[in-house]
């Protein structure tokens, strides 16, 4: 028997092949895009928590809050932040007054804030005393 044409792969194995990959790759990748939502998801419901959390210590250790920029530190790359209102894109608005902190999510904006809606941030307003 000659063996000089069992070197290389047949028609039918490279053909099994690229079919394996099509499959493997059809099933990761959607895998793989949701893994950058469900990231950004944690971030911003991370973000939101801090900046409760800072305007109520504030709160509690000074008495007032003339800024919400003097009780928090955000990324101005994602978070648009004014004196009295701090925003990410057009979905999530937390407003601040004399005495309370107001979490208003758009959720029919995006994505991001339908996802950040069901895991478990809604629309609310938090005490400061």
């Amino acid at each position: 028997m000659n063996n000089k044409y069992k070197k290389a792969f047949s028609l039918i194995e490279l053909i099994f092949i690229i079919a394996v990959i099509a499959i493997i790759s059809s099933i990761a990748i959607p895998k793989l895009a949701n893994i950058n939502n469900k990231a950004t998801v944690s971030s911003i419901k991370q973000d939101i928590n801090t900046i409760i959390t800072s305007v109520k210590s504030y709160y509690l250790v000074n008495g007032t809050i003339h800024k919400i920029s003097d009780t928090i530190n955000l990324d101005n790359s994602v978070w648009t932040i004014t004196d009295m209102v701090v925003k990410y894109k057009s979905c999530i608005t937390i407003t601040l007054s004399s005495t309370q902190l107001s979490l208003s999510i758009d959720k029919s904006s995006s994505d991001i804030c339908q996802k950040l809606n069901d895991n478990g941030i809604q629309n609310g307003t938090y005490s400061l005393n």
